[in-house]
Order: C-alpha cells, then structure tokens, then sequence
C-alpha cells in the first residue's frame, strides 16, 4: 500500500490548475508564500523550452521520513503560464491521494503581471473520485480557476501525510509534462538509504534542517509520442530504497532477494511436490510420452479445471479478500480454485512431479520498464511466469494469465530478463519472444457498392495471440451493450458514418480461441462520386486511418509493444453500369531483413462484377520491436510506404 501512495502523490504534484476567488495584493510579508520577484512578474518567454505553453519555475517536494508514526511530504509548485492553452491545461487541480493518506494545508493563488493577487479559500475545495480499480480507489482534493489566463504565475502548496508511511522504495519523478526551470527534492531520512537514477546524475547533498537535497535544472517536458518506450524508460527520476548494504553489488542483492523469495514463495513446496500430485500429474498425462505433450496436458488442466478467481467477474475484491490462500500447491489441487499466481505454482509442482526440470522465473514488466539485472531494486521484478526444461531447452509458460494463449506468455513478460529460480540457487536468462503469426488480425469483408458511394456488407475479425488477450481483458468484465458501443467506437472513429447491425462478439472468455467481432455495416459515402466517376479505397479495414507517424523528428525510442502481422480477404460486387478505369495495385513494400512487409493484390472477376482485394502484412519479424531514435527516419519512411499503400485507391467508370 505505501509504495502506491508515494507513487500518487508524486504524480498528484502535476495534475495542476488552479480556481481563484478573493484577490489581494503581493505581499513580501505573506510568511506562507515566497516572494515572487519583478523578473518573474515580467516574464515574457519560457527559458528551458522556446514554445512551452507553461513553465515551471521551480518545484520542491520535501519529503521528512524521520518520524516513525507518518511520512510527511510538503510540495510547493510555481508555474508561469504563457498561453492559452497553458491557461487551459492549468484551469484546475486534482491531487490525488488514497486510503491511508491525508492532504492539509491546501493554499493556491493567481498572481498578475500588475501584482494583483486572487487566491483559493477552503471552501473551493472539494473531494472527489478520480479513478476506481479492483483494488484501489483513488480520490482527489480538487479546485478551479475560471479566470486564471495567459500572462500570470499560478502557486500552490500543500501537505500530504501517511500515517505509518515510509520513504522506503520511493520513486522521486523529476520530468513531467510540463518545462521546469528548477525541481528539487529534500530528504530527511528515517534509515540508511541508497538511490538509483535513471536518466540522470542523481545524488544528495546535504542541506539545513537535517535535510538532503536532489536538484535537476533546465528539464525539459516529457513529450508523447506514438509508440514511445514506458515513461519510466525515458524520463529523469529517482528510486530511493532502505538498505543495511549500501556497497552491495547487483549480484550480491539478487542473490539475496532470490532467497528471500525461495522462503517467501515456498518454492522448495512448489518445485518437491508430493506423493499426491505427482500422481495427479501422472493421471493428467496418462498415454503421453513426449515431455511437450505432457506440459501441453497439464497447461490446458490447469487453465480449465483450475477456477482462476482472478478473473471472476462476478467476485469483488471484497470476496477475494475473504478467501482464505490456498496453503499450498496440494490445496490448490485439492480445490481446484486458485488465483493466478497458485495457478502457476500448481503448474509448476505438477510439471516437476513428472520429473521435468522446472524453475519460477521473476522478470520485468515491460508496460513499465525493461528489466535490466544490473539495475538491484525488487521492485522491477514479480513473478512472471513458469520455465521448464522441455527436451533440452526452456520454455516459459504461465497459465495463470487466463486469456493467454499457451506457448505464449503476455506481450509485457515477453522478451525481457528473468530470474529463474530453483529452491537452491538462480540463474539470469531471458524470455522468448514471439512471431508476428502468433499475433495475427485475419478480417474478411464482403461487400456491395451502390452507385451513390455507399458501402454495405458484411465483416468477420478474428485476432489471435496478443490481440486476442488485450480485447478478451477489455471486454470480459463489461455487458453485451458495452462490448458492442466499443466496437462501433473503434470504428467510427475513422468512419463516422457508419451504421451496425447484427453484431456478434464471440469466445470472449475462452482461453484459446480467437476473439471475433461478426456485424453488418453500411457506410454511406464510401466511395466519392465526382461525376461519371467513383473513388473507391478497396482496403475498407484501412479506411481513413492516419499515418502512424506524422512528426519530422523523433525524440525517443521506438518502441512495438509485440510483433503482429494481418490477412485481409476483401471482395466488393462493384454497381452495374460501372467498370475499372484505373485499379493498378500498389508495389510490395519490405525491408531487406523483412522486419516488415505489405502486399497488395487487387484483381477483377469480370463475370461477376467483383472486385477481390488481398492484403498480407507483417512487422517485428526477427524480434525487431524495439528501435533507437536515431533510426526513426528508415522507420518513419516504411510506414509511411505502407500507409500510401493501404489508402491506395482505384476509379470506377460509369459506361
């Protein structure tokens, strides 16, 4: 709980805007407030970013972890704005706090370039939800400012209190969305401490008080760009942790952590199952000798005899909560019901009971950071998955993941570095990571043009592997009519004139097979009519998609969360009277590694008036997802081939 808390309330510092009710003139005798000096008033231009729409002119956290009782956190931001939408992004504040949490002495203020000021009263502030999740609720303390505009400073403070908090394992976040000409932290510490930066020179020095400081100058923003790396790859900040080593190397930390998790995980229990379940494993795989048939057999049981209560929609967190743990990996057995994590140490005992060598691998989370092992923190690893040896080699598997589908683990355990744990020792390895086959959207479309333009038919999509799980998790908790306005969603957002009927949306729950969307559209306006002519884009499922990347330069990495590829089959009975007066097909576009590729065949059936498009793409072919900045030109260039390709189109004549 307290590390989420330390979490919020450094990403609560920026959700910033603020409310202005009763104004009064600067006071350098105003003990809350620090002076605010003539070359601030007067300033006309950012100074880290020429077209910053706001700048923060400084921003301290002072964090005083000597109190045993409650951690203490004291900010104070102040921000100029510059523009419009400065003002509007800056128009209200949330500061978002959590169960356990306090925030107190809220005080926010307005100064003019004339030095006139207008400040919040408590009465303006009020509480509020910001964001619910099975298992935290977040609040708000939040304000508005109607009338705070281009051209003034905008300040406020507050205090933020956790009792029995601690600074332990604290994330210190000194880049954010907006410029900052100065951020600093101030560090009272409760214990022996130890940091790690990334993306910085990190360090403390010593301050008045009993405090420590960490100070970044000239940051510039966090910019969002299309398929960037996770902000904690890319942007400045601070682990700040409790440590009695503070000259402990990676290797000494894992391997110390490694037997903190052997006892914590009972993986001794896990990995020597007993009498009962290596019978279990022997009845599972009974008339199977291959060692791949038989974990293939103990995947599916565990994934389909075994209740995930996980993934129960129909269980709060309340009920989980009251389920007592199954005490070990025999108990899971016995009551065939689990959580995702026993479900994978139930895999794990049985896999061993057949004499399989088998280890728990703790990884990275990729959707947070790429998991480097010379990076010694516990909180960049959980327990990931399931390796066992299979005819020499080892392979990693975690039917806990419900929606996965087996051979495959979640896109964010793929390909990054695990801890493969046995009960006396580890080893460093990494995970697999998998094809653009096994991630493949397959769409269908059969299709009739009428001579105004509009578009009629039918659609099949059928997505596997990694698309399959992340639509299984978007759509298992919701209803029917959620699911089905999602999909329209998807779109209507390039095609806001389409109409759906007969809408079906299948194995959203199943383990293995494809999600598929079924429907009826109608598109009116489909094809532009100039005339005698119409316009036809025959590659319907790339209608009115945009280029993926639209900026000249590139400031970070980027970043494919999985390889994919897509089959699409398309046949349009084109109107009577109408014949083909230009539908040359676009040139295949590749790479010469064939990390990417599109083809496009367009043929006529000249019987039948019906136009059959086919198109076969792929990207990320040789593991190829992850790419330097410097190389955002070549990348850039093929995407931008492929996009003139999918909104190729062709020309109907009327006769």
């Amino acid at each position: 709980m307290h590390r989420q808390i330390k979490e919020f309330s450094v990403v609560a510092a920026f959700v910033i805007a603020l409310t202005v009710l009763s104004s009064a003139a600067v006071s350098a005798q105003d003990k809350n407030w620090r002076p605010i000096t003539p070359e601030e008033l007067q300033l006309k231009a950012p100074k880290v970013e020429a077209d910053a729409d706001a700048e923060v002119l400084f921003w301290e956290v002072r964090v005083d972890d000597s109190n045993l009782e409650s951690l203490i956190m004291k900010h104070y931001i102040r921000v100029k704005i510059f523009t419009e939408r400065g003002r509007e992004k800056y128009s209200k504040v949330d500061i978002p706090f959590v169960r356990g949490m306090r925030i107190k002495d809220i005080l926010a203020r307005v100064v003019k370039p004339d030095g006139t000021i207008v400040e919040i009263t408590k009465t303006d502030v009020f509480d509020r939800e910001i964001a619910k999740t099975d298992n935290l609720k977040v609040k708000a303390k939040s304000f508005a400012v109607p009338n705070i505009e281009a051209g003034v400073i905008f300040e406020y403070q507050y205090q933020e209190i956790t009792q029995y908090g601690s600074a332990d394992d604290m994330r210190m976040i000194f880049q954010h969305d907006v410029p900052i000409q100065t951020i600093s932290y101030y560090y009272r510490p409760g214990a022996d401490t130890k940091i790690l930066s990334f993306n910085m020179e990190g360090k403390f020095v010593k301050d008045k008080g009993g405090f420590y400081r960490a100070t970044l100058n000239n940051v510039p923003a966090i910019v969002e760009e299309p398929y960037m790396p996770p902000q904690d790859e890319v942007r400045s900040w601070m682990l700040l942790y409790y440590t009695r080593r503070l000259k402990d190397t990676a290797t000494d930390f894992w391997s110390r952590l490694g037997g903190n998790i052997v006892y914590i995980f009972d993986v001794k229990d896990t990995l020597k199952p007993d009498k009962s379940l290596k019978a279990a494993a022997a009845e599972i795989t009974a008339g199977t000798a291959d060692p791949d048939d038989q974990v293939a057999k103990i995947y599916e049981f565990c994934k389909t005899r075994v209740k995930n209560i996980s993934y129960d929609a129909a269980m709060t967190e309340e009920d989980r909560e009251k389920l007592k743990p199954n005490k070990s990996t025999t108990d899971t057995y016995k009551k065939l019901q689990g959580t995702d994590t026993e479900v994978n140490e139930l895999f794990a005992s049985l896999t061993s009971a057949l004499g399989l060598e088998t280890r728990l691998a703790f990884g990275g989370d990729r959707s947070e950071k790429f998991f480097d092992p010379s990076q010694a923190h516990e909180s960049f690893v959980h327990f990931a998955s399931v390796a066992v040896k299979v005819n020499g080699t080892w392979k990693h598997y975690s039917p806990g993941d419900l929606f996965v589908p087996y051979g495959m683990l979640a896109w964010n355990e793929e390909d990054t570095s695990v801890l493969m744990l046995g009960y006396k020792d580890y080893f460093t390895s990494k995970t697999g990571l998998s094809s653009p086959d096994r991630s493949m959207a397959k769409r269908t479309g059969r299709f009739k043009l009428e001579e105004d333009g509009t578009l009629t038919g039918s659609v099949k999509i059928e997505y596997t592997g990694q698309f399959a799980t992340n639509f299984k998790m978007d759509n298992y908790k919701v209803s029917a009519n959620k699911r089905e306005e999602m999909l329209k969603d998807s779109f209507k957002a390039p095609m806001s004139t389409a109409e759906f009927s007969a809408i079906s949306i299948e194995n959203v729950t199943d383990p293995e097979k494809p999600f598929i969307y079924q429907f009826n559209v109608r598109v009116p306006g489909y094809a532009q009519k100039t005339g005698k002519r119409l316009f036809l884009q025959p590659g319907f499922f790339e209608y009115g998609v945009a280029p993926v990347f639209s900026s000249a330069t590139r400031k970070y990495p980027i970043f494919f969360r999985f390889p994919w590829s897509e089959n699409d089959d398309i046949e349009i009975e084109l109107p009577k009277g109408f014949a083909l007066d230009n539908a040359d097909a676009p040139l295949p576009v590749a790479d010469p590694a064939n990390i990417g590729s599109l083809q496009i065949n367009i043929a006529i059936d000249q019987d039948h008036g019906v136009l059959k498009y086919k198109r076969k793409f792929h990207f990320g072919r040789g593991g190829n997802t992850l790419f330097e900045a410097n190389a955002y030109g070549p990348v850039k260039a093929m995407f931008d081939a492929f996009n003139k390709s999918d909104t190729h189109t062709i020309t109907l004549k009327q006769n």
